[in-house]
């Protein structure tokens, strides 16, 4: 997240600028604009998936579009207003610089060498840290839900458990097909456009009630209806995963990631007390004393 600001402020504050305005102008707001050649550039910056994101939802990129338009009319009127002059300001942004070529710099001197981790090393923290890839014991559920509003009254809460449980009845006859039923009836559309299909959920991610009904419960049995404050769900069990540690395939690029990360933070540390530790640079108490009594 913070790189994303990162980029959406560095990408806003480049609007600012007319050389920058090239293309065709998508959004204009009294002399600002944002042009094809600003979201191109604003989008190639952005992760894959956020892209497609993006791409998915017109209105969040418009929402984007806006923000950006925002940002950069006001960075203007800083601008021509000398807002970026006032000591404060240059202040704040003196220390930025140094804090951008600080990381910067500080990350290039301290990067692990590109072997690294091996894949011994990898094995070993996997083998040592195992704890933390366990996976808990989970159900793998497929549903019928009929929702009922916040508050439902008597009579609305009656025609929805009557049509819950008129199908768990056709759920429950020889031979019939649940996935089908799902799609055809059941108010979950995501779970409903793949049969009702919910995948592997952890137990402890179950609702109460919910979870209460699967404890017992044998694969292939249909359950229900079981009413939450949601609604009423017919419940299928179609499978169970027991609590397991997770394969080393599933998390070595994950754990590779955090030793590179580790080992970068451990060099960076180690160069810094190299340059300005107790033994390269000695401190003169009385001086100190002096600066912390100049603020009281």
């Amino acid at each position: 997240m913070k790189k994303f600001a990162m980029v959406m402020s560095g990408a806003m504050l480049a609007l600012s600028c007319a050389a920058h305005a090239q293309g065709d102008v998508i959004a204009r707001a009294g002399d600002t604009s944002v042009t094809q050649a600003d979201m191109t550039a604003f989008l190639q910056a952005l992760s894959p998936d956020v892209r497609t994101r993006l791409a998915a939802d017109p209105a969040k990129l418009d929402q984007v579009v806006r923000a950006k338009l925002a940002t950069s009319a006001v960075l203007a009127e800083a601008h021509a207003k000398g807002w970026d002059k006032q000591a404060q300001v240059t202040a704040l942004i003196d220390e930025a610089r140094r804090d951008v070529i600080l990381r910067s710099y500080l990350a290039s001197v301290s990067a692990p060498p590109a072997d690294y981790p091996s894949d011994a090393d990898i094995q070993a923290a996997y083998d040592h840290n195992q704890t933390l890839f366990m996976q808990p014991h989970a159900v793998r559920l497929s549903q019928i839900y009929i929702a009922t509003p916040a508050g439902a009254d008597a009579a609305t809460l009656d025609k929805a458990r009557k049509r819950a449980t008129d199908l768990a009845r056709q759920a429950r006859a020889s031979g019939a097909d649940f996935a089908a039923l799902a799609k055809a009836n059941s108010q979950e559309t995501q779970s409903a456009a793949n049969g009702g299909d919910m995948g592997f959920v952890p137990d402890g991610l179950l609702m109460p009630e919910i979870r209460k009904t699967v404890e017992g419960m044998k694969t292939g049995e249909v359950a229900g209806p079981v009413q939450t404050t949601a609604g009423f769900h017919v419940i299928k069990l179609t499978d169970t995963r027991a609590q397991s540690v997770r394969p080393l395939a599933d998390v070595k690029e994950q754990l590779r990631a955090q030793l590179r990360q580790q080992r970068e933070a451990q060099n960076a540390q180690a160069y810094m007390a190299k340059l300005a530790g107790p033994s390269a640079a000695p401190i003169d108490e009385n001086a100190l004393k002096k600066a912390l009594a100049a603020v009281h």
